[in-house]
């Protein structure tokens, strides 16, 4: 790569911004000492930070051990803008909204049957109901992103549980009352993200989602992983059993007939000869000792560490993350995942609950947001004070 004059401008433009992102209340001197950058460069860089009303300063802070001036305390100018991360269900738009600093301002939810002849009005009243609820900043809305339960490739549905929505572009849902850049990528990615930037993970992290089908996200060095048509992560649609169960994908024995939240379900109704039963009773079975619930969950435990430890042997990750209304409202699950991964494969991967909850896939949409507006590759946040 040819390096001239701009390009280390920018280089150092992304390191000073990215030290005042990422560690709120630090100074010049600070930045300079850290990166390693000379004093008037920092200063340089800040000045026109400050005026572009990306930073803003804070007062003093307190003065070294061997005195001077106490420094001029900076942080990103949290109120400037804000970030917008909706997902897209058959049947409801979640939506979150964050200042720039990565802090939760709202959050909404609208039901409705979505589908690609609703799609973009049923955004545009989501991005206006916050809009008239929300102070005036100098940015607005500086990004929003969209995610599926499905597989975007380069801005596109490529397949969705909500079918009506597949081959749907980002470009399609631009519109003049959503002036901002819009971008669409899947939930399982975003929840990794959201791993990394508001959990503050290491840099080589699976998070795996266990709900009606079971997807992952994948962090290496700090990126997320994606595949020549952004179809990797598809951990559902792993063999777990060959010549077993047949699978809606076209091949039999696949980790979602024995370990998805529809498959359990599926065996809960069939064991209890009660097709009205759902997850929620599942669990509350399982909670009141059930020896078919109990069963039917340790199958689970069995299944989950079996397909965890494939991946751990081939990926290599520093941590896994599993998420999911089951484990959720079972987190002893994800201990005696734990345990019977170390027990039978001697990996010593760390196995644990995401602490981030439902809103697991917003947050990654709102740090995919930022990342974009602010040009920084790598974000800390923090969604609560």
């Amino acid at each position: 790569m040819i390096v001239n004059r701009n390009t280390i401008r920018e280089q150092n433009e992304t390191i000073v911004l990215t030290a005042i992102i990422n560690h709120p209340n630090t100074s010049r001197a600070a930045i300079s000492h850290d990166s390693g950058l000379n004093k008037a460069t920092v200063s340089e860089i800040v000045k026109k930070l400050l005026k572009e009303k990306l930073v803003v300063e804070l007062g003093t802070g307190q003065s070294s051990v061997v005195g001077g001036r106490k420094p001029v305390l900076l942080k990103v100018n949290a109120n400037g803008g804000y970030a917008m991360s909706l997902t897209i269900t058959q049947t409801k738009i979640s939506s979150l909204v964050c200042n720039l600093q990565g802090r939760i301002i709202a959050q909404h939810d609208l039901v409705r049957k979505v589908e690609a002849s609703n799609i973009i009005d049923s955004i545009e009243e989501v991005v206006l109901f916050h809009r008239k609820n929300l102070n005036k900043t100098p940015f607005r809305f500086v990004g929003i992103v969209v995610s599926i339960d499905g597989f975007v490739h380069e801005d596109e549905i490529v397949s969705s549980t909500n079918k009506m929505l597949e081959h749907l572009t980002a470009k399609h849902l631009e519109s003049d009352a959503i002036d901002c850049p819009i971008f669409l990528e899947n939930q399982n990615n975003l929840a990794v993200i959201a791993e990394a930037v508001f959990a503050h993970s290491p840099g080589n992290i699976i998070s795996i989602d266990l709900d009606d089908g079971i997807g992952s996200g994948i962090l290496l060095q700090n990126r997320l992983f994606r595949s020549k048509n952004s179809l990797a992560g598809n951990l559902g649609h792993t063999i777990l059993y060959p010549f077993g169960k047949d699978c809606d994908c076209g091949k039999q024995g696949c980790l979602n007939q024995y370990c998805s939240t529809a498959a359990l379900v599926a065996e809960i109704r069939d064991m209890k000869k009660d097709p009205t039963l759902q997850l929620a009773d599942l669990i509350a079975l399982y909670k009141t000792g059930d020896e078919e619930a109990k069963n039917l969950v340790e199958h689970l435990v069995l299944h989950m560490s079996i397909a965890i430890g494939n991946v751990v042997s081939l990926l290599d990750p520093e941590k896994v993350y599993l998420n999911g209304k089951l484990f959720r409202s079972l987190p002893e699950c994800v201990t005696a995942i734990q345990t019977e991964l170390n027990r039978k494969s001697g990996q010593n991967v760390p196995v644990s609950l995401s602490t981030l909850g439902e809103n697991g896939a917003l947050l990654g949409g709102i740090a995919l947001a930022l990342q974009h507006f602010f040009q920084v590759p790598q974000l800390q946040l923090h969604f609560e004070d």
